[in-house]
């Protein structure tokens, strides 16, 4: 499936054609926390599309310093490399070492432990993570569907064809109806919490031996 997602306009606002007429009629009447801030480049997956681990999302969120991350350059290359799956040495781009803000301090505390089994360059290379939704704000409105979201499905998909372990770390009622396949699927696994979706021995007892495995790296 052809990547919509190279069709990123140079300025804002950042949305795709094909997404923008549906948008902008739900931003209308939306709320203040589920309006869409089409002034903030979207981030509806990162790190390697070919990664044996992958975590399925929402969408992106929202915060007060969002804006003065995404307009620093470095930050915006960096992300606009990952829309276009460029080879990097940090796929996973909120894990580079260089990276501050509020993406970084997010993925760091969810992340933390399997960053106790294995570099961070590693984990990075080896991780994706798909949002349901691929644009920022506060709160996702769950009846919003556009048609940029059948690329991050199609990711899932292929996920799933190649056997790749897989979280569910949000909206399992979304991801099922999107992608039937992982109802069924072995190597799906959710986290026991639903407020709290850090990756953790506890939190996904099941999955989280997988991901280390898939680290190659011991899980002693």
């Amino acid at each position: 499936m052809k990547n919509p997602w190279l069709a990123v306009p140079a300025v804002a606002p950042f949305i795709l054609p094909a997404d923008s007429e549906i948008v902008e009629r739900f931003n209308q009447t939306a709320s203040p926390k589920t309006r869409i801030d089409l002034n903030l480049l979207p981030e509806p997956f990162q790190g390697n599309p070919e990664a044996p681990v992958v975590l399925l999302g929402l969408n992106p969120g929202l915060s007060g310093e969002d804006a003065a991350t995404h307009a620093d350059t470095l930050f915006a290359e960096r992300l606009r490399a990952n829309l276009a799956h460029d080879s990097a040495d940090y796929p996973f781009y909120l894990l580079h070492p260089e990276v501050r803000g509020p993406g970084r301090n997010w993925w760091d505390r969810r992340l933390r432990r399997v960053l106790e089994t294995a570099p961070r360059q590693r984990v990075a290379q080896r991780l994706l993570c798909i949002e349901y939704f691929p644009y920022h704000s506060v709160r996702f409105a769950a009846r919003l569907r556009v048609p940029s979201q059948d690329y991050g499905f199609h990711l899932a998909r292929q996920a799933v064809r190649r056997g790749a372990v897989v979280v569910i770390m949000r909206s399992h009622r979304l991801w099922y109806a999107a992608v039937p396949e992982l109802k069924s699927y072995e190597r799906a696994f959710s986290l026991r919490s639903v407020r709290n979706i850090s990756v953790t021995p506890n939190n996904c007892p099941l999955g989280f031996p997988a991901i280390v495995r898939a680290m190659d790296v011991s899980a002693s």
